[in-house]
């Protein structure tokens, strides 16, 4: 058995396959760069509709806002260079639950998040928006609340399946208007559900590429 030139072969296997992917990363900035230069007033349009509309609801007195807050609005930078933007919110809810025999019912506490990320696809004249939502168990530790800068992956744990939602669809450009924007407002405010979004019925389910 030749060792070394086995190892130089997989060395070598690694290497094309690195740039293989290295070349699949290009091509999709590429097609999300034509997607954005064609539809760049409509997506900045939205994006400047949603954030005003959030800094109103952030400036309104905190009685009409007791239940979440704020919600936020945040640009992240990313190698696709894809002009994500994120939309946030959460509140804190408590339940009545049945526990167990001994302990038959007890008050749970729970973090509601909801958060919708957008940003260009690789499909021209697409939107790529991801939609997230689920009530997050708050752990105790000596009868305390564990704080969440502790850590929060292990001090909340997902309450159920029927309480998450979590999917990604490709949206029409031509359909980020106004509607959007105040049916996503009313679902970060906690004033509608999920499903009243139109890019949930109205979206194409982005399923994972092989």
């Amino acid at each position: 058995m030749v060792y070394w030139l086995d190892e130089i072969e997989r060395h070598e296997s690694r290497k094309k396959g690195s740039g293989s992917s290295s070349a699949r990363v290009q091509d999709k900035k590429f097609r999300i760069g034509q997607n954005y230069a064609k539809n760049k007033n409509v997506y900045d349009g939205f994006m400047s509709k949603m954030v005003t509309l959030i800094n109103r609801v952030n400036n309104l007195p905190m009685e009409y806002r007791e239940e979440f807050g704020k919600i936020n609005a945040q640009q992240k930078d990313s190698k696709l260079d894809n002009h994500l933007t994120i939309f946030s919110s959460s509140r804190r809810i408590e339940k009545t639950e049945f526990k167990s025999i001994l302990n038959p019912f007890k008050t749970v506490h729970y973090k509601h998040v909801r958060v919708i990320y957008f940003n260009i696809a690789k499909l021209m004249d697409k939107v790529e928006v991801e939609i997230y939502e689920e009530l997050l168990e708050k752990k105790h530790r000596d009868g305390k609340i564990v704080p969440e800068h502790e850590n929060p992956h292990h001090s909340q744990k997902p309450h159920s399946d029927k309480e998450k939602f979590h999917e990604i669809f490709y949206y029409d450009m031509d359909k980020l208007n106004d509607e959007l924007t105040t049916k996503v407002l009313d679902w970060l405010a906690f004033r509608e559900e999920v499903n009243k979004i139109p890019i949930v019925f109205e979206g194409e389910p982005r399923f994972k590429e092989s």
